[in-house]
């Protein structure tokens, strides 16, 4: 090897040694980053959920209105719980039936009778009334006039009131899908027994992604 040759050597692994030795300082810190992750969803608190019945022997609608904030559909599942748990006119200890549809989101799109109907997120029971027969329901237990005693909660055709039950506090309204960026409408009907016992009853609605 020559001189020259071999002065380019030494230069090339003195840099080489230089890199190494920055790279061991620098991977000899430790950079920290904190990153807040919110949940894609989100519930109005203005709209809902707001429920009042006052009375055992009562009942109350709600509007709730759910945004997916995500740049992709979610499935979901929603689940309305009570505390203390109450569901379920059948459950020797409850007395609280509850019962929800997604189809008001047809007035939000312009369809159906809209006689009375400025602004769907005021006048929603407006045209609830006008179109009883547009809405299927999903409940914690199969319909009975004396439970769902609303005149705007109906099983028409004897197929759209679907009962899926209630496990310990909560009613979940499973597999929906939430398309990116797009803002949907639910309204929550509750029904409470006569005998239901004299308290203060909760109501909290979550989404769980299930995929």
């Amino acid at each position: 090897m020559n001189k020259k040759t071999l002065m380019f050597s030494l230069m090339g692994i003195f840099a080489l040694a230089m890199v190494s030795a920055a790279l061991v300082g620098y991977l000899s810190n430790t950079v920290v980053e904190d990153i807040t992750v919110k949940s894609p969803f989100t519930i109005d608190e203005e709209i809902g959920l707001s429920l009042e019945v006052g009375y055992s022997a009562n009942d109350d609608f709600s509007l709730v209105k759910i945004t997916n904030n995500a740049e992709r559909d979610i499935t979901a599942n929603v689940e309305i719980s009570v505390n203390p748990g109450e569901f379920g006119y059948n459950n020797l200890d409850g007395g609280i039936g509850i019962a929800l549809t997604e189809d008001i989101n047809y007035c939000f799109s312009d369809q159906g009778n809209l006689d009375g109907v400025e602004d769907c997120e005021t006048d929603y029971m407006t045209w609830m009334e006008n179109n009883i027969d547009w809405n299927d329901w999903y409940a914690n237990e199969d319909y009975s006039k004396e439970v769902f005693f609303s005149d705007l909660v109906i099983n028409h055709g004897e197929n759209s009131f679907t009962s899926l039950g209630y496990s310990g506090n909560s009613f979940v309204l499973p597999g929906l899908t939430f398309t990116a960026g797009e803002t949907v409408y639910g309204v929550i009907y509750i029904t409470t027994n006569p005998a239901l016992e004299p308290n203060a009853y909760t109501f909290d609605m979550t989404i769980v992604p299930t995929e």
